[in-house]
């Protein structure tokens, strides 16, 4: 459901700078713009060089200029007669370029030039989503200004607001949001804005998407708790979700597994069952144990986890502490027996 929006931008810029210096031989006004040649680039524009001729990556002039934050040149381009809507065979605009490089001036340049704001590329992606993608406030907000539809979906369903969420960049969320950005929009797997933020571990995006009136899921917690993301995992947890989880779908399992000391503690501070089992009867204990987690396991047993517990194997933390050769949680094991 959450599969990155950074495979899709990897295909937007898939032509780089570095790309397209391997790429060979281009038409000499491609290669000065590349370069920045503004001198070069009006003497071929008088000799009557085609504006509109793509190089051998299938971009035009524009879109390299647009990718470089070349404004000057840019502009001389689009007097001269370059198309502003003009779109690579993927159907990358020189606006998605500009806006996923965070050339704010070229943005707008391109947009008072007639550039079409809500074009999307053969995925669906449109300026907007690219921009907010790379939490970029002041292009967002030049393209919400030049009435950039928040709300348009991509292939999969994703909107700008969770290609922000995704980022993290809370300015670049609230605009959105402030525009008429949905919150609740679904994507095709049924993933949301909260979803992509508890997923990016950004306590920031989910505090302004709650303070909105969404709800989050449980799995929202265990996003949050996979990854280690302790602040977003006590927002969701301020927001009212249970630390024991629900449908068999523990937190503190994920977490522990990962190794997230922080997180654990967390959440076995808000009440989560540190003996809790997954489906094979594996509990937080014997998967630190198992693991060698020695800073784990231990904070595990200062919180009452049980050693003696076993598996669907009849196994415990203990023996397969034994059978890793973990010798420090071994020692850790042996502690505790003591002080019982």
């Amino acid at each position: 459901m959450l599969s990155s929006f950074a495979t899709e931008m990897s295909i937007l810029l898939s032509v780089t700078l570095a790309a397209q210096i391997a790429a060979g031989a281009r038409p000499p006004l491609a290669d000065a713009v590349l370069y920045g040649r503004t001198a070069d680039v009006q003497r071929l524009i008088a000799d009557g060089a085609n504006v509109n001729e793509p190089d051998n990556t299938g971009m035009t002039p524009l879109m390299v200029a647009a990718s470089q934050g070349e404004t000057a040149i840019a502009r001389l381009l689009i007097t001269a007669g370059a198309r502003v809507g003009d779109a690579g065979e993927d159907g990358t605009t020189a606006l998605m370029r500009a806006a996923s490089a965070n050339r704010n001036e070229m943005v707008r340049l391109l947009l008072a030039s007639g550039a079409a704001v809500n074009a999307k590329n053969s995925g669906g992606m449109t300026a907007l989503m690219v921009a907010s993608f790379g939490g970029y406030l002041e292009p967002v907000r030049a393209l919400l200004a030049g009435h950039a539809e928040p709300n348009a979906k991509n292939n999969q369903g994703r909107t700008a607001l969770m290609a922000g969420a995704s980022n993290g960049e809370v300015a670049v969320v609230q605009a959105l949001i402030a525009a008429g950005a949905d919150v609740r929009a679904a994507d095709a797997g049924g993933g949301v804005a909260l979803t992509y933020a508890a997923a990016a571990g950004s306590a920031g995006v989910i505090e302004a998407l709650l303070k909105r009136g969404v709800k989050p899921l449980p799995n929202d917690l265990v996003l949050a708790a996979s990854s280690c993301y302790t602040s977003a995992a006590r927002a969701l947890l301020g927001a009212g979700l249970s630390a024991h989880g629900v449908d068999g779908s523990a937190p503190l399992l994920v977490a522990a597994g990962e190794n997230c000391v922080d997180t654990v503690t967390l959440l076995l501070n808000r009440g989560a069952d540190v003996n809790v089992k997954d489906g094979d009867g594996w509990t937080p204990l014997i998967k630190a144990a198992s693991a060698g987690l020695t800073d784990m396991a231990r904070v595990l047993l200062q919180h009452g986890a049980d050693m003696d517990v076993s598996d669907k194997l009849e196994r415990t933390a203990w023996m397969y502490a034994a059978l890793a050769g973990h010798e420090e949680i071994a020692a850790l094991f042996k502690e505790a027996r003591a002080k019982k």
